[in-house]
């Protein structure tokens, strides 16, 4: 600890006992009492790529003229693809507000009235949904409040579980509102990985239906296949 600074010196000693009482490390560089580091988080985020969800070409798109455009952070692979893993599965709540202000702090504010999460599936054995925690991150750099409308429709199988055929073609009532929006208000869609694009289409049509309009989505990873 030579040549150590006091604030520097303290900082490492709680960041020690933090590993002690929670036996964590950094994902990207190892260090202790975190699953990942701000520093390292943002490093994951190679890119800020706006794409049409209808066919992931570039937005706006001349083959899907009312598709809807998502930004992307990142791509799903490699440690980011553990660093999700343990935010969604080892209560990684910190990790999703994290991403949520970092991901504000990269674009625009998007000219939409709330954000509104994708919701969790009503079978996840999770006690947090972490779109929606990403949304409340974003909600915080924005100052825009987020609204938790949306919910599966009964019946819909484990998102996780279903083939990507499946997920490309869900049913257009797989997602709806489980309660009235104000009719005519402008949303922004936010989740943490984008695959098929079926999702994320399907909580779009949950919201047109409600009577509002869609600005637009973000993820923060999106497949990279």
């Amino acid at each position: 600890m030579k040549n150590l600074r006091p604030g520097e010196f303290l900082s490492g000693i709680s960041r020690a006992v933090a590993h002690i009482v929670w036996p964590r490390v950094c994902l990207v560089c190892g260090a202790l009492g975190v699953d990942v580091c701000a520093s390292c988080l943002a490093s994951l985020a190679e890119m800020s790529t706006r794409f049409c969800v209808s066919c992931g070409g570039a937005f706006p798109c001349a083959a899907h003229a009312d598709g809807m455009s998502c930004v992307a952070f990142s791509l799903y692979r490699g440690v980011n693809r553990d660093v999700i893993h343990a935010m969604k599965y080892s209560n990684g709540r910190r990790i999703a507000l994290m991403m949520g202000r970092l991901m504000a702090g990269s674009i625009p504010r998007p000219d939409a009235d709330f954000l509104v999460p994708v919701p969790l599936h009503g079978g996840s054995e999770r006690e947090y949904n972490q779109a929606g925690l990403i949304a409340r991150g974003a909600s915080e750099v924005w100052g825009m409040p987020v609204r938790d409308v949306l919910m599966w429709r009964a019946g819909s199988t484990s998102q996780a579980r279903k083939k990507k055929a499946l997920l490309r073609n869900l049913p257009d009532d797989a997602i709806i509102a489980r309660r009235s929006v104000s009719s005519g208000a402008r949303v922004f869609l936010v989740d943490d990985v984008l695959t098929t694009g079926g999702t994320m289409r399907a909580a779009r049509g949950a919201m047109e239906r409600s009577g509002l309009s869609v600005a637009g989505s973000m993820v923060w990873s999106k497949s990279a296949s």
